[in-house]
Order: C-alpha cells, then sequence, then structure tokens
C-alpha cells in the first residue's frame, strides 16, 4: 500500500466518524488558535510600543523633573535648553517639552476640537524618525518670533479637514480665555508621540473628558504655546539629542549634573535622565518574555489535545480490531498498518492545525483592531504552527499505531 492509498483510507474513516473527529481535533484548534493570536497579536502590539519610542528619537534622552517634590526654582528654563546645547559636552540638540490643552476652532469648517498642544524648538524634529509628510517643520527663526505656527499630526489632519494635506489651513486655539489663529505650516505623523506624551487615548477618538469633540495634536514653538496658556515656560521634560556615536547614557548623567549645579539641588532623584534606546531594550525583552510565556501557556493545549488525539486513535483501533485481522490476513505487513493509523493521526492534527491558523489570524486582527493596531504574523510562525501539530500528531499517534501493528490476526479475527 502507497502513500496514497493510505491517505485515501484515513480520510474515508475521518469523515465516517466526522463528529468523532471533529471533537477530537479542538484541542489541536484551541492551541493553534491561541498560539498564532497571542504571538501575532504581543508581536504587533511590541512593534507598536517601539515605534512610539523611536518616534520620538531613539538617540534622544529625555530629561525630566520630579514635579512632585520640585519648587519653582527647580524647574528646566527655556535658557537652560540654550546652555545645555553649548556647554554639555556631547549634546548636540535640546528641545523642550511643554504640554498644553484647550480647544480649537477650525476655520474652514467651523467645527469645533480639543486640542492638545506640545511646545518644542526646531530641535525636536532631528529626534523624530518620522519627517513631515506635507510641508515643513518651523525654523530657529519663526521660534524666536513666537511665530503662530505649528505642525499637525497626520491623523489630526484627516480628523480636522477629511484629507492629509493641511498645510496652509488655520486653526484658532483657546486656552485659559486666549485665542490665537495658529497657521498649519506642516503635517508629520506625531499623533502617538503626542498621544503617549499626554496620556490619552488615540488621536482623532474623542477627548477622555467626557467631551464628544474629537482631539487634534499640534507641535508649536514652547514661546508660542506659552503665550497661549498665559502659563510660565517651567520645563518638567526636556529632549537631549546625543552627538552620533557619544554614549547616550554619558550624555544623559552630564545634562542631569549640569541642572543639579545650575539650580543647586543635589537631591537625588529631582532630575532624572531616561536613554530612549534603553526603553527600547526593555520592552523588546518584555514583550518577548510575555509572548513567550502566554504561547507556552496555549502549547499545553496542544499537548492536550494530541493525548485527546492518542485516547481516540486507540479507541479507533479497538474498534476496528477485525478489520486490522482482515487485513493482516490478507498480508497486510505491519509497516503497513502503522503508516495507516500513524496518517490518521497526522491528517487529524493538521486539519486541526489549519483550521487553528485561520481563526488565530482572525483573531489577531480582530484584538488588534480594537486598539488600532496591526498584529505581526509572519510565514513562518504559520507553517512552525503546522509542522507542530503533525508533529503532535506523529508523537502521540504512535502508539496506538504499534499496538494496531503488533495485533495477531488470529485474536483480531476473534475479536466481535
Amino acid at each position: 500500500m502507497n502513500i496514497t492509498e493510505s491517505l485515501k483510507i484515513a480520510v474515508k474513516c475521518i469523515k465516517a466518524n466526522w463528529m468523532r473527529s471533529v471533537l477530537t481535533m479542538l484541542g489541536i484548534i484551541i492551541g493553534i488558535t491561541s498560539v498564532i493570536m497571542i504571538v501575532g497579536a504581543g508581536t504587533g502590539v511590541r512593534d507598536y510600543i517601539v515605534g512610539l519610542i523611536e518616534d520620538m528619537g531613539s538617540n534622544a534622552v529625555l530629561v525630566s523633573v520630579d514635579t512632585t517634590q520640585a519648587t519653582d526654582n527647580d524647574y528646566i528654563t527655556l535658557d537652560d535648553v540654550e546652555n545645555i546645547k553649548t556647554k554639555v559636552s556631547g549634546v548636540e540638540r535640546c528641545s523642550p517639552m511643554l504640554m498644553g490643552f484647550g480647544n480649537a476652532t477650525i476655520d474652514a469648517t467651523a467645527t469645533e476640537a480639543t486640542v492638545m498642544m506640545v511646545g518644542v524648538n526646531s530641535d525636536v524634529q532631528f529626534a523624530m524618525t518620522n519627517t513631515c509628510e506635507y510641508g515643513r517643520f518651523f525654523t530657529d527663526e519663526e521660534y524666536a518670533a513666537n511665530a503662530p505656527i505649528a505642525v499637525m499630526g497626520l491623523e489630526s489632519a484627516k480628523t480636522a479637514f477629511g484629507y492629509d494635506d493641511a498645510t496652509g489651513q488655520s486653526i484658532t486655539v483657546s486656552s485659559s480665555g486666549k485665542s490665537m489663529k495658529i497657521k498649519v505650516c506642516g503635517v508629520a505623523n506625531i499623533d502617538a508621540m503626542v498621544n503617549s506624551l499626554g496620556g490619552s487615548s488615540n488621536m482623532g477618538s474623542m477627548f477622555q473628558n467626557g467631551s464628544d469633540k474629537p482631539m487634534i495634536a499640534l507641535f508649536m514653538p514652547c514661546t508660542t504655546l506659552t503665550q497661549i496658556t498665559g502659563a510660565s515656560a517651567n520645563l518638567s521634560n526636556v529632549f537631549v539629542i546625543a552627538e552620533e556615536g557619544k554614549d547616550y547614557d554619558a550624555v544623559g548623567n552630564a545634562t542631569v549634573n549640569y541642572l543639579k549645579a545650575v539650580h543647586g539641588n543635589y537631591s537625588n532623584g529631582m532630575y532624572t535622565a531616561q536613554n530612549m534606546a534603553t526603553y527600547i531594550e526593555i520592552v523588546d525583552i518584555i514583550m518577548k518574555v510575555l509572548t513567550i510565556f502566554i504561547a507556552g501557556v496555549g502549547a499545553i493545549s496542544l499537548i492536550v489535545g494530541g493525548i485527546g488525539v492518542m485516547n481516540i486513535m486507540l479507541v479507533s483501533v479497538t474498534e476496528r480490531t477485525r478489520e486490522i485481522g482482515i487485513r493482516k490476513s490478507l498480508g497486510a505487513k505491519t509497516r503497513v498498518i502503522t503508516m495507516q493509523f500513524l496518517t490518521e493521526s497526522v491528517i487529524l492534527c493538521l486539519i486541526g492545525g489549519f483550521i487553528g491558523v485561520v481563526l488565530g489570524v482572525a483573531g489577531a486582527f480582530a484584538a488588534c483592531s480594537i486598539i488600532d493596531i496591526t498584529p505581526k504574523i509572519s510565514i513562518w510562525l504559520i507553517l512552525l504552527a503546522l509542522l507542530f501539530s503533525s508533529g503532535v500528531g506523529l508523537f502521540f499517534g504512535i502508539y496506538p499505531a504499534k499496538k494496531a501493528a503488533q495485533l495477531s490476526p488470529i485474536d483480531a479475527l476473534r475479536s466481535e
């Protein structure tokens, strides 16, 4: 008997007991579905988080002030920002990071929105991996002149205007009783970055303060933001961009030491430096460990499913004892009987594997669509899942197959 005949007989036997076959495959289906779904979604989340950090600049160091214990004298000033660039060794650029919220009116449509503003200088664009998709970033001269100008988020542009290229459009921004007409000079993919800095939900969705107005994100000169909000430029965060080839941790520590000396506060923890590249490594490790652990739990379902396959195949051997006796009396060799039952076991697991892959891919996309993230499912993951499911069928099918092959033809024919 060749492999083709074994396959035909295996499929025929599975069809004859289709309900039992489906129930047998459930463990395999659940195991493969959970592994594909968890690994695909987990990798997608990991890439999304790493992408957020890289958007902020993998060559950047975030220097922060502990706002829980800081006095007015401890906060970083705009003068500090300029001095860090010239007086701290290894620093190429430095940008303030000042957050502000307000209301906005889209002048072209007269629609209302909530605006999240980040006050920066032109140096921040060199920390971003995403340059302007349309238009340009504001210049040093516009920053110094407190120009009413801003870079708008790409998703925010779609939300506010219904199209991507919003350069040249104007938005009237108001906060703390003051308002200013802001011209959009560029559009960049900064929504997720601003979102992570502000700790809110996705840009373009509803702002989490009970308002039903959509939210938009703007990068604008820090000096312009202080005019709109009326707040002083007391900075709790600055981005320090290290020179190429410099040790980021060393540059961050040098910046912290400079701020301690300038502000006369040497207490531990007042100023901290966080290397964005280190964040990427930490997130990468955490997500990989979580993904492997949870996928391992899913793999247990495969083992349980394999045990179920073995049990059903043993039942099948018992039910088909007479058939085995007839085939052996007609000259069927031991290896033929072994191959027959192994083939049935592997096919059961492969069918379950295919169904599990389809459900796992669909589940990963469905889960990730809730948080607007794209899962990452490679062809190698799918092939590995199918290979593992067939391996489960092969491993757990060996014992029933050997038991069937070792039956005595005389004893088998005597069975009822």
